[in-house]
């Protein structure tokens, strides 16, 4: 595929959008594009020299947008009768998913993949760390904010590796063949993309197939034979180590001291260290092995892997502690699934145990609800006090019956609340919090500096 001079994306604010509008723009093209919603991100990108919008009128576009030649991208979070998506093929020009780009940009070159239900972020993120702290770097997709630099878009120039998030959302993983790549985890979920678990896991058998070299998954996920394939585990120490483990995490929870051991066939590429996690969790410490994992295929060496290890500044809205005293704490999280719930909790419990967690949790699409009801109304359960939105409906329609007073009725908790997000505040004033927690992947992210605010003034 042969890109235009001019590229133009419509759903520009979107995280794996800008990332690729950065990096094109970063190699010559006349890059732009329009959303709806101004946001910070979007008043950096039009700084960085990318023509931003927020017209859907097609006289407003800029003058180039008039070349015929022009590349038009466009995510599914955008109708297919768009305005400006039918103002573009009037004159001739087909749209381009935004995986198609990233398929292009990548196929046929050295690339790290990342893939599965959760962890796909903080994985790549703390994977292209530990490339861009190698003397050839990377180009990382990123699905996130990098904390350290501020950017969806870790790149060098002239380096060889690509690093992706693989997502499975609208089947966009199928787009990409990476050399070398990891499936984190494998629990159900878009099943009004997939219709059945059963497809969902099929979809994720069919980009293992499509992986070059090298594909790393769990120790204990059942997997199609492949030519090529690892497993890993992480594992609290004195519990048993499962046969067959290429790559292994080997915790010391008093500590949180880890072991990393990287087996792979080739002796000379066998490396071990240890280190302690910069981000806390047992999902974490795996997150961690399947990025070192994965730098080892790309020749990063152990004493790198393990500096990067402790090191990791993080990515925006995966566990982002912004206030951490013993009188009041405040963390903000992207968790939307019922096992991210889970692992969230349990980090929280890990890092400040025998303190009272208070969650401000916005549900994140009505199929996802309806499908995963039960699961959410008993890990939701387990918070020690629950304030419950509404839930974000994001690209659906709502579904009858199902609303946030309907999982808040299933959810057994004596301290729960159903809130709207125009008076969680009013709220949260009228109870002490210790530990704050924002959780949830759709605006919930415009709370955190009311949320921060909140948590600093309990402190005085």
């Amino acid at each position: 595929m042969t890109l235009a001079k001019h590229v133009f994306f419509l759903g520009l604010g979107g995280i794996g959008m800008s990332a690729l509008a950065r990096h094109l723009h970063g190699l010559g093209h006349v890059v732009g594009g329009y959303d709806l919603t101004p946001s910070p991100l979007l008043d950096r990108l039009k700084a960085e020299g990318i023509w931003v919008g927020h017209s859907d009128e097609p006289e407003d576009l800029p003058p180039w947008t008039q070349h015929l030649a022009l590349t038009l991208v466009w995510t599914p979070a955008v109708p297919v009768d768009f305005k400006l998506k039918r103002h573009f093929e009037s004159m001739g020009i087909q749209a381009l998913k935004r995986a198609e780009l990233l398929g292009a940009i990548t196929r046929g070159r050295p690339t790290l993949g990342v893939a599965g239900t959760h962890g796909k972020t903080t994985t790549s993120s703390w994977l292209a760390d530990m490339l861009m702290a190698h003397p050839a770097g990377c180009h990382a997709f990123l699905g996130g904010i990098d904390a350290a630099t501020g950017t969806n878009l870790l790149t060098r120039p002239g380096a060889a590796w690509h690093v992706v998030e693989a997502d499975e959302f609208d089947r966009s993983f199928h787009q990409l063949h990476p050399t070398h790549a990891a499936v984190t985890n494998l629990d159900p979920d878009h099943l009004d993309v997939y219709g059945t678990e059963e497809a969902f896991r099929e979809a994720f058998h069919a980009f293992g197939d499509q992986v070059t070299q090298t594909l790393i998954v769990p120790h204990d996920l059942p997997w199609p034979c492949q030519k090529s394939l690892e497993r890993f585990a992480a594992v609290d120490l004195g519990e048993d180590v499962p046969e067959g483990v290429d790559h292994l995490a080997t915790l010391c929870p008093e500590i949180r001291e880890v072991v990393f051991e990287l087996h792979r066939n080739n002796p000379k590429n066998t490396c071990s260290f240890k280190a302690t996690p910069a981000l806390p969790g047992r999902h974490n410490a795996a997150n961690a092995l399947v990025a070192a994992a994965l730098a080892s295929h790309a020749n990063v060496e152990a004493d790198v892997l393990a500096q990067r290890v402790a090191h990791f500044g993080g990515v925006k809205r995966r566990m982002e502690v912004h206030l951490d005293t013993p009188e009041a704490t405040y963390i903000d999280d992207y968790a939307h699934h019922p096992s991210e719930l889970e692992a969230l909790l349990s980090a929280l419990r890990s890092r400040w145990p025998h303190r009272h967690v208070t969650m401000v949790f916005q549900p994140h699409l009505y199929s996802r609800t309806r499908d995963f009801g039960v699961e959410f109304a008993q890990v939701l359960g387990q918070v020690d006090r629950l304030f419950l939105l509404p839930i974000y409906p994001a690209r659906e329609a709502p579904i009858p019956g199902v609303d946030a007073q309907w999982l808040f009725d299933n959810i057994s908790s004596p301290d729960k609340h159903l809130v709207a997000s125009d008076s969680i505040f009013t709220s949260l004033k009228a109870c002490p919090v210790d530990v704050l927690v924002t959780a949830g992947a759709g605006d919930i992210d415009r709370l955190v500096p009311q949320a921060l605010q909140h948590m600093q003034d309990r402190r005085k």
